[in-house]
């Protein structure tokens, strides 16, 4: 006669169903984009090993306990340089090791109108945001609730914008974008050290809690950056966003303090 259940089992048993739902959601989204995408049987194939190679990298048990925890020695810590400096209300400039975040300003909207007719933002959700920002300027630049920053290189040429938005002081939370709109400076690190920056804004100059973020569900290559990054696979939303008027699936991905606080470590941006 088996035991009878406890509260703490059953409350495990409805944690692992979660996770095995959106683990079949997660699959069969990313397969049928694949597929649309044009892959052959060989090339999910390959997808499937690839998935596996991962797993047995990250050291997961066998069995239907934990995950194994990370070996100390494997265990990574980040160095960020890293200073605000406040300019008044609400605002402030962020300074890293090649990166400098200003504060968007309604004079952008040249910059932000040419990024938004650039081939490649067409294809992603920050199009969508661009259009927002262009169609909002002067609100958008009074809004307490968000962050809209301009992302400049070491010769102080905009190149890009990382935001967070819908900041909500209260639950300790915000959503994130970022995009480099210009093409001739994608893969030079710029995105990533842009990104480290706005976290560590978001962290301790705004103490936020949580910082979450939407992309395409299709759009594989930003999913593994942002996971890069830090950011922790939520789940899928699907079918939740038009692209050229055809419905695509989200994923949403996050990041907590703490995990933040463990993997980050900031030290000060060099001077002027």
């Amino acid at each position: 006669m088996p035991e009878p259940t406890g509260p703490e089992d059953s409350e495990e048993q409805k944690r692992r169903k979660q996770l095995e739902i959106t683990c079949r959601v997660l699959a069969g989204s990313v397969v049928r984009q694949l597929i649309d995408s044009g892959c052959d049987a060989g090339q999910l194939i390959d997808f499937a090993s690839e998935v596996l190679r991962c797993v047995t990298d990250r050291g997961l048990s066998d069995g239907p306990g934990p995950v194994a925890p990370v070996p100390a020695e494997r265990a990574k810590i980040t160095t960020v340089a890293y200073r605000a400096e406040p300019l008044g209300d609400h605002h402030h400039r962020v300074l890293g090791s090649r990166v400098m975040l200003r504060p968007l300003d309604v004079g952008d909207g040249d910059l932000l109108a040419a990024w938004a007719a650039e081939r490649e933002i067409r294809r992603t959700l920050s199009e969508g945001l661009l259009r927002h920002l262009l169609a909002r300027m002067s609100e958008v630049v009074a809004d307490p609730s968000r962050r809209d920053l301009v992302v400049c290189n070491e010769g102080g040429r905009a190149i890009g914008l990382v935001t967070l938005y819908d900041i909500d002081e209260e639950i300790g939370q915000a959503e994130m974008a970022k995009l480099l709109g210009d093409p001739a400076m994608r893969g030079k690190g710029y995105a990533k050290e842009a990104t480290h920056l706005l976290l560590a804004y978001a962290f301790h100059e705004l103490a936020l809690r949580r910082v979450f973020l939407r992309t395409a569900g299709f759009n594989l290559h930003n999913i593994r950056l942002n996971e890069k990054v830090g950011f922790k696979f939520e789940g899928i939303l699907r079918r939740a966003h038009l692209l050229d008027g055809t419905p695509i699936d989200i994923a949403l991905m996050s990041m907590l303090r703490a995990e933040y606080l463990r993997a980050f470590r900031l030290e000060p941006a060099p001077g002027p």
